[in-house]
């Protein structure tokens, strides 16, 4: 049997050359397209995680505390600086939890401080001192945290007296200044008397061991004096320096005077062997 064609619906048409040249003028396009535009861009690579940092330090001082001696008549200033430290954290976030903890360890300090004074007498400024900074190394570093991060804080301490006890042992320690310079000079010029002393023996030495040992005592004045200038002569040009050094000093100076004598060979006595 023939097969009938509607004539209403035709069969379609196969793919002409008008389709194959619209079929290559688009490869023909992409290629353009992609000519322009360049290689395909690198997928990026996201960068390394920053190095933690190591430990960070921050030094903040220590808001004076005030705290009361024995007898609480008076009372000690301490002073001094507190020592952050932490690892692993930025210097910022540092910086944060000083700022959140500073005043809890102004607090804690002056809790120590007070119950470490109250043994202590007023005017026992070094004694006290001394206590703290021991009481402090037994306690170590002291550890805030927050929030996971963790900082810890170390105290360094010094201690001041009260104004009013200043004002009442000052006599005290001057008078002892001054005790302890009359000693120093009493003994510089002990120990220039026990010089002038040996260089008179080592001049009656050399008397004696001259070639008239026998003479010296058939001499006249004059004679004896010469022998004796003669040998002080021989040290003249050493000390020469010493003793222009010393025309410059002040006469009221009594200090500086006697400590030239120490730079005068033999004005110090000999010592004796140990």
């Amino acid at each position: 049997m023939d097969d009938v064609t509607d004539p209403k619906n035709p069969p379609p048409a196969a793919p002409g050359w008008w389709r194959r040249l619209g079929i290559r003028l688009a490869a023909l396009w992409k290629r353009l397209l992609a000519g322009f535009r360049g290689p395909d861009p690198v997928p990026s690579v996201p960068p390394r995680p920053p190095t933690p940092p190591g430990r960070q330090t921050e030094r903040r001082s220590i808001t004076a505390l005030t705290v009361p001696a024995r007898g609480f008549a008076f009372h000690f200033e301490v002073s001094g600086t507190f020592v952050w430290t932490t690892d692993g954290l930025e210097r910022y976030a540092l910086h944060s939890l000083v700022e959140r903890f500073l005043p809890y360890a102004h607090s804690y300090l002056k809790e120590i401080a007070t119950d470490v004074a109250r043994g202590v007498e007023a005017h026992r400024g070094g004694d006290f001192e001394n206590r703290l900074r021991e009481r402090l190394d037994r306690v170590g570093e002291w550890k805030y945290q927050r929030r996971g991060q963790e900082v810890a804080c170390r105290a360094h301490v010094r201690v001041d007296l009260d104004q009013r006890v200043q004002q009442h042992v000052r006599p005290f320690w001057e008078r002892l200044i001054t005790l302890d310079y009359e000693r120093d000079v009493a003994a510089r010029r002990a120990r220039n008397v026990a010089g002038v002393s040996s260089q008179w023996a080592v001049i009656l030495q050399k008397l004696l061991d001259g070639p008239m040992p026998g003479g010296a005592a058939a001499m006249t004045d004059d004679q004896l004096a010469s022998v004796v200038r003669g040998l002080l002569e021989e040290r003249a040009a050493d000390l020469d320096p010493v003793w222009e050094a010393l025309r410059g000093v002040d006469p009221q100076n009594e200090y500086a005077r006697e400590g030239y004598f120490d730079l005068i060979p033999g004005s110090r006595p000999p010592q004796s062997p140990a």
